[in-house]
């Protein structure tokens, strides 16, 4: 499957606070210029992901593909990957990434709690620069910040806004891919996180402190197979 995770853009190795694997590469490209790239591999513990697995649910199996590649799976389960962002990246405006599915679930409802599977989501988490590096599911579960989730999923067209039916209003639904899209099909996706953020909340965004990436089956019972790659914001 690797010989498939090719690039759209090269991404060269930036060396941060002298760690021994880097957890961010430069990204490159006129429309990325400037900006970093999320490094997965050879693990992703030691790259700076961390996993979230939910009470009396099963878990998703994540696992890195290279080093700018992602698989995900997950049969009648859930699980959440993040990352806290560097400061030099919170004002960040843009994202890219690309990404497919060998297998997924069918539509749903993503505005409602118990039945809003999706192949996959990525998240963009905004809070205050006080709550920069702070554990992501802690913070949200304090109601602090505020999610904004481009899925991969659901019934709705691509484009349209729904608010989260979690994080008591604090989270907004982009829908970037239908569930009905066809498998096997690298797609390219690009985001203006801010932008965006305005627009499905009506206000500017705090700083972005982290970003995650997660699938979810265990409302249908269904299963999950897909990758995620060349994680970009800048």
């Amino acid at each position: 499957m690797r010989s498939k995770l090719v690039s759209l853009f090269t991404c060269a190795v930036l060396a941060l606070g002298g760690l021994a694997v880097s957890t961010l590469a430069l990204a490159r490209g006129s429309d990325m210029a400037g900006g970093v790239a999320f490094v997965f591999g050879p693990d992703l513990s030691a790259t700076g992901w961390r996993s979230v697995n939910f009470p009396r649910r099963r878990g998703a199996n994540f696992s890195a593909d290279g080093k700018d590649a992602l698989i995900v799976e997950t049969t009648g389960g859930v699980g959440l990957l993040w990352q806290p962002v560097p400061g030099e990246v919170a004002g960040a405006e843009q994202a890219r990434w690309r990404w497919q599915k060998t297998q997924g679930v069918g539509p749903t409802d993503l505005s409602k709690k118990g039945g809003d599977d999706r192949v996959l989501a990525v998240y963009f988490a905004f809070a205050e620069p006080s709550d920069a590096g702070k554990d992501l599911p802690d913070l949200l579960r304090k109601g602090r910040g505020e999610v904004l989730v481009y899925v991969w999923g659901g019934s709705a067209k691509r484009g349209t806004v729904l608010q989260l039916p979690y994080f008591e209003g604090r989270g907004r639904t982009i829908v970037k891919r239908a569930a009905t899209e066809k498998p096997g099909i690298w797609f390219d996706e690009k985001a203006a996180v801010r932008a965006d953020f305005k627009r499905a909340f009506g206000k500017n965004p705090g700083h972005l402190v982290a970003i995650a990436v997660s699938s979810d089956s265990d409302d249908t019972g269904g299963r999950n197979v897909a990758a995620l790659a060349d994680l970009c914001v800048r």
